[in-house]
């Protein structure tokens, strides 16, 4: 998160925003460590204007959660796509689906990017190969592999954190159910995701019986994979 949160300053270090709420120095803090101090301003700064765009960012950054901070990304440049952290909001989610695989979703975002923000210096980040299929799986850390392959094996992605121990809870609570659970790190433009996938099937049919249990007994919507 250090890594990225210094781009963000980068970007945003001589900006000022009249409108808005500076999260700046926030972000700051965050590059410094100082995660605690960043979410009792948060707290703070979401009593004083929760529907100020950079409020959204910068709860989106200190979410750990991998698909709650995704949508409040998305709520950032989807509904203030004029706001200053809009076109970094959109390439981190470009980077969270990148870094878990679903490259079509990955390079529609990137597009949108492009057409939208034509001169975000986030661009130059995104130049990546993708191919047509979009569950594709990464090059490096193969948890996955691709449907051309003959022996087919599937998996269920139930979650991708940002902190292992959100990732590590998860996992412990199917194991504790008696479930074959594991977690495969992720990383992408700095973004390190924690990505808990449970069980191993020999047909999607079998997988997609697991995939309705974990949304009745874990209110989990987990997404079918192949994997090697």
């Amino acid at each position: 998160m250090k890594n990225l949160v210094k781009i963000i300053l980068l970007v945003f270090s001589t900006q000022t925003f009249a409108q808005s709420i500076d999260i700046i120095p926030q972000l700051k803090m965050i590059e410094q460590g100082k995660i605690e101090e960043a979410k009792e301003n948060l707290e703070f700064f979401k009593k004083k204007n929760s529907n100020d765009p950079n409020v959204i960012f910068l709860q989106a950054v200190l979410t750990e959660n991998g698909e709650e901070s995704q949508k409040l990304y998305e709520l950032v440049y989807s509904t203030f796509p004029n706001s200053k952290f809009a076109d970094a909001a959109l390439f981190r989610n470009f980077s969270y689906f990148y870094a878990i695989g679903l490259y079509k979703k990955a390079e529609n975002l990137k597009q949108l990017l492009r057409k939208e923000y034509p001169n975000s210096p986030y661009l130059k980040n995104t130049d990546r190969s993708f191919t047509q299929d979009d569950e594709m799986i990464l090059v490096e850390n193969k948890p996955y592999k691709n449907k051309s392959s003959a022996n087919k094996k599937f998996t269920i992605q139930a979650g991708a954190f940002g902190n292992i121990q959100n990732a590590q809870e998860l996992k412990n609570k199917f194991v504790q159910k008696g479930l074959t659970a594991s977690i495969t790190q992720k990383s992408v433009n700095n973004l390190q995701l924690h990505v808990v996938t449970v069980g191993e099937f020999s047909s999607q049919t079998d997988a997609e019986v697991l995939q309705k249990r974990l949304k009745n007994e874990f209110s989990v919507d987990g997404k079918i994979r192949e994997i090697e």
